[in-house]
């Protein structure tokens, strides 16, 4: 999505990192990533690992500094599921930031993605063999090698803008928003591609708005609700202030997309991520 500069540094993804030592506790740690203001003549990007445990004389401070390329527009941190890996996307070059974090100090390595442009969301199979990458600007889903950190697959999505992306190993199913376009925020989608992960062939889009067509309601991210039955996933639309949910049908073998919440009647607008608690409770 358009890069935006609010203040020096920038928050962009943090992960609580239970690291268990000698210490009888273990640390909390946070990774952040960082840029410059636009005026600022000289550039910097880089990733900031934090100590955000209340109780450590640390707490706030920044314990390890790892420098980018100030041109690379660093966007999301993920993490894969043993989070022996965290994963950065990329809005200015069709490169993927892959950071080992069983070794310390951490090592980063570059990984191509020529065929990606403005990588958005990285999610992860069950097995955690696999990653799948959006790549906002170039209308592609790429799949990747999780041990070799190689794309494996090139996936082209039905509707442009692929932002928001989850996958369902038990439906065999992966789901994709269409957004805006990244340039200018302009184009919304109001679609959620449905395909078969397995294959990444196309099976359906549902239109997750309530207005005519075309809504602008720009579905950004879509999140399984953790061991639900039957499945059941939450997407936010940035410009329609709302929640929707799509209920897996098994009769049908697709999805049923209804409205959850209307973010305007708590007095909530402009809904991005999305994740749940412990309880299930999402929370925005």
């Amino acid at each position: 999505m358009k890069r935006t500069n609010l203040s020096t540094i920038c928050l962009s993804a943090v992960l609580v990192l239970g690291t268990l030592g000698s210490s009888p506790r273990a640390e909390i740690l946070a990774m952040v990533n960082y840029e410059t203001k636009p005026e600022q003549t000289m550039r910097r990007e880089g990733i900031a690992v934090v100590d955000v445990d209340p109780a450590s004389d640390n707490f706030g401070k920044i314990l390890m500094d790892m420098p980018l390329p100030p041109d690379l527009g660093a966007h999301h941190i993920f993490y894969n599921k043993d989070a022996s890996k965290a994963y950065v996307t990329a809005l200015l070059k069709p490169e993927l930031r892959v950071i080992d974090l069983t070794r310390n100090p951490y090592r980063m390595k570059t990984v191509t993605i020529e065929e990606c442009g403005f990588g958005e969301d990285v999610v992860f199979s069950d097995d955690n063999k696999t990653w799948y990458l959006t790549c906002m600007g170039t209308d592609k889903v790429l799949v990747g090698d999780a041990t070799t950190d190689t794309v494996k697959q090139v996936i082209a999505t039905p509707k442009p803008y692929p932002h928001g992306i989850a996958i369902n190993s038990g439906i065999d199913r992966m789901l994709i928003t269409s957004t805006v376009r990244p340039a200018d925020l302009g184009d919304p989608g109001e679609t959620v591609s449905e395909s078969e992960l397995s294959t990444g062939k196309s099976l359906a889009s549902h239109t997750v708005s309530n207005k005519p067509s075309p809504s602008g309601e720009a579905p950004v991210e879509v999140l399984f609700l953790p061991e639900s039955d039957p499945p059941i996933a939450y997407v936010t639309n940035m410009f329609g202030g709302s929640l929707w949910a799509g209920a897996w049908r098994a009769d049908r073998n697709t999805f049923d997309f209804a409205q959850a919440v209307d973010l305007s009647e708590i007095g909530a607008g402009v809904p991005l991520e999305i994740y749940f608690n412990k309880a299930l409770e999402w929370i925005r």
